[in-house]
C-alpha cells in the first residue's frame, strides 16, 4: 500500500497565512539585523516545517514501511511495532505493547489524507496477520 500526503496543499488558508507570517518575519529580521540571519532563519523554519510544506510518501510492503520526504527516506521493519493508534491527523505506530509517554519519540506517526478508511483498514490487517 502506497500514499502521499501533503498538507500545505490540503490547507490553502492556513499555507497562504503561515506563508505570509514566515515572509514578514523574515524580512523584519533582515531588516532589524542582516540578511545572514534571514537566511539562516528561512532554513531553520524549511527543516522544521518540511513535513507540511512538502509531500511524505508512505509505503508499506510485505515486512517494511518506508517513508520519503524531501530531505530523507526512512525503512523500518514492520515486525519492530506492536500496537498502533489512530488519531485525528494520522496513525502512531508504536513499538511498545501498552501505551507509554515514550511512544512519541519510539514510535512512527503516518499522517493519512482525507480518504483514510483503506489504510486504516489495511493497517488493522497487517497487525491482525502479525498477532495471529
Amino acid at each position: 500500500m502506497r500514499w502521499q500526503v501533503h498538507p500545505a496543499k490540503e490547507n490553502p488558508a492556513k499555507t497562504l497565512l503561515s506563508g505570509t507570517f514566515i515572509v514578514v518575519f523574515l524580512i523584519l529580521i533582515a531588516l532589524v539585523y542582516n540578511l545572514y540571519w534571514a537566511l539562516l532563519g528561512f532554513i531553520f523554519l524549511i527543516s522544521s516545517l518540511h513535513s507540511y510544506y512538502f509531500p511524505t510518501t508512505y509505503e508499506i510492503t510485505e515486512d517494511e514501511l518506508i517513508i520519503k520526504t524531501v530531505f530523507s527516506k526512512q525503512r523500518r521493519k514492520l515486525n519492530e511495532f506492536k500496537k498502533f493508534y489512530i488519531g485525528k491527523n494520522g496513525i502512531l505506530l508504536s513499538p511498545f505493547i501498552r501505551r507509554t509517554f515514550l511512544n512519541n519519540f519510539r514510535g512512527v506517526f503516518l499522517l493519512l489524507p482525507k480518504e483514510r478508511d483503506e489504510i486504516v483498514k489495511f493497517i488493522k490487517d497487517k497487525f491482525k496477520e502479525k498477532n495471529e
